[in-house]
């Protein structure tokens, strides 16, 4: 079954199509407009959409129900944001410039955008998570280099601190107990982390043989995932507090994978190489890493390359690449820029 909606934008008069293809175990529906990233557990999306009329850049969130883009507009003389992270409230962080600065911003259906302020000295930074307190984390940069932070309207802008021997860190996901996920600088590499609630910075190490870490995401349980690096490449990791770090593994064929979200059942999404190239994957406790190509992606043109969000309702924003076409022996294939990335939400049949 395939269904089409359009639907006409005032605001900046974009114009959104959404189309759907109904196949278990998910029903697929193309974002047009813009460039999502996250999305709550209400099924609201937020990311970056163009500005039909100024060409400008702006933060977008796409309704849970149509997926109707909604330009957030930008701080005041600026002319570019992105939002990063949305709560279940609806409430937005990102980044916007002002001058010749990019700086973080909280957005709330009340009261608009509202700069955050940085780290003292500092000059420029990006938020990129949210809780459901509203609580804000990201980093802030200047002279003395870059520093994680946790911001709260009744305390503000928190340097979060760094591994010993680190000069530099960055905050990329809070969970709703103000843990924040994040990667640090140490004497011994980059590292993923885990700040606590207490403030407290914890070093979440590395797979086996690897040298670095970076991490991604963090869900309400405390489990981070992110990616572990070394001679080998590259592999998306789960960290929980009882296992510590376990490698996620790679689709057959592959030798690199990345994880990028988690929900609060555990589930993991990202991306793996494979012998068909990259796939967008989810991986779960019982059933390991699955590719989230179906017969739907082929109704689509496309193959999903990328999830990197997943919802406690088990929505995911994938990210996916045209198909090309196959070439006879000796035919030339055709000289023209490659398309671009196109988005789309995999909704559970169930829903």
């Amino acid at each position: 079954m395939k269904k089409y909606i359009c639907i006409i934008v005032s605001v900046g008069l974009l114009a959104a199509c959404e189309k759907r293809t109904s196949e278990k175990p998910y029903t697929v529906s193309e974002i047009f407009v813009g460039v999502p990233c996250r999305l709550n557990n209400v099924g609201d999306i937020a990311g970056r959409g163009g500005d039909s009329s100024s060409g400008e850049t702006r933060s977008t969130i796409w309704n849970r129900a149509s997926l109707c883009p909604r330009n957030l507009g930008n701080l005041d003389g600026g002319e570019y944001s992105s939002a990063w992270g949305i709560n279940d409230a609806g409430e937005v962080a990102g980044a916007a410039n002002i001058a010749k600065s990019i700086v973080p911003f909280v957005w709330t259906p009340t009261a608009g955008h509202r700069r955050i302020p940085l780290l003292p000295g500092d000059n420029c930074g990006q938020a990129f998570g949210i809780n459901k307190d509203g609580h804000v984390a990201g980093y802030s940069s200047g002279p003395n280099g870059m520093k994680a932070f946790l911001w709260t309207r009744s305390s503000g802008a928190r340097n979060l601190g760094v591994l010993p021997g680190g000069d530099y860190s960055s905050a990329c996901d809070i969970n709703d107990l103000d843990e924040v996920a994040g990667t640090s600088g140490s004497k011994a590499g980059e590292r993923a982390v885990l700040w606590t609630k207490t403030g407290n910075v914890r070093d979440l190490g590395t797979l086996p043989g690897d040298t670095s870490s970076e991490a991604s995401a963090i869900n309400n349980n405390g489990d981070v995932v992110g990616y572990s690096e070394g001679p080998r490449g590259m592999r998306a990791f789960l960290w929980t507090q009882a296992t510590g770090m376990q490698d996620l593994g790679v689709l057959p064929g592959g030798n690199s994978s990345r994880a990028l979200g988690i929900n609060n059942m555990g589930a993991v999404v990202g991306s793996s190489t494979s012998s068909s190239g990259d796939r967008a994957v989810i991986w779960t406790k019982q059933a390991g890493m699955r590719d989230l190509n179906s017969a739907a992606s082929v109704t689509f043109g496309v193959a999903f390359v990328e999830a990197h969000a997943i919802n406690n309702r088990g929505e995911i924003l994938v990210m996916g690449s045209p198909t090309h076409e196959s070439h006879r022996s000796g035919e030339a294939a055709p000289q023209c820029a490659p398309a671009p990335p196109s988005s789309f939400l995999l909704t559970p049949a169930s829903q």
